[in-house]
């Protein structure tokens, strides 16, 4: 009989670790927010992932909600969530976002932490939500501009190595046709949802009109390097990403101050 209680008594400290993993999910996702854009490959695989770790931590944590791993995980998860939302906002994403925002705001409530300092953090969040959302919507509207980006053409190098993408911009006056080139194996891919790396996008050619028909051109030299040609110019060739001249050097992956998980 002892023994069983023992046993008992041992199973929601040893549960509560379960909190680690969300607490390293949301840092996760919050880390990669700064560095990838994400994008939802398999609709129907990441909604049967949701489900499965929304039970398993959702459960978890609050059959645990008193163990103080649980309590401290359950706090945070709305600061970790707060770029998460503001910088991977879009329709498309609603479906990841929703979901982890109802987990992030039911496990804070249901937290074991006390009411007084639940209600400090909450004041607090609810004041870095609402200057991170009004700081990012005035970017957005003032500094980044009002444009309209569609992409009409989409192609790779033939090592895979590099990718160009053909942008139609409609602004207020005439636009612009613009073709921007950026490495293609940073990303990382979980099969239903994948992380691309953002920050090496160079553009390689921008004209001051849009609608154009422009299609780039990919083929190799004589070093089998690659080598991008528009309307019979080269706009770009693979030694340029790795010349030592640090003007250059603009995909090398060591400008970057942080690499999460290298692919």
């Amino acid at each position: 009989m002892p023994e069983n209680r023992n046993t008992r008594s041992l199973i929601k400290p040893v549960m509560s670790l379960i909190s680690l993993g969300y607490a390293g999910l949301m840092g996760f996702l919050a880390f990669a927010s700064l560095y990838y854009d994400v994008q939802i490959v398999s609709k129907p695989a990441f909604v049967a992932l949701e489900i499965i770790l929304a039970v398993i931590f959702g459960g978890a944590m609050i059959y645990t909600r008193k163990q103080i791993l649980t309590s401290i995980a359950g706090l945070f998860g709305l600061l970790f969530y707060l770029p998460i939302v503001v910088l991977y906002y879009s329709p498309d994403n609603l479906i990841m976002l929703v979901p982890l925002g109802i987990l992030a705001v039911l496990l804070f409530f249901c937290s074991g932490a006390g009411e007084g300092i639940k209600t400090i953090l909450g004041t607090i969040y609810l004041l870095l939500y609402v200057i991170g959302i009004l700081a990012y919507y005035l970017y957005v509207s003032i500094f980044a501009g009002n444009t309209i980006d569609v992409v009409t053409f989409h192609s790779t190098s033939p090592s895979q190595s590099y990718r160009c993408y053909v942008l139609d911009i409609t602004d207020s006056s005439e636009g612009s046709t613009r073709v921007v080139i950026e490495p293609n194996t940073y990303d990382i891919d979980y099969g239903s949802i994948k992380f691309i790396e953002k920050g090496y996008k160079r553009t390689v050619y921008n004209v001051r009109k849009n609608k154009l028909n422009i299609i780039p051109e990919w083929s190799s030299d004589t070093s089998d390097r690659d080598v991008l040609t528009i309307n019979g110019e080269v706009r770009f060739r693979g030694s340029d990403a790795t010349n030592p001249d640090d003007a250059y050097r603009y995909f090398d992956v060591k400008k970057r101050k942080f690499r999460f998980l290298n692919s």
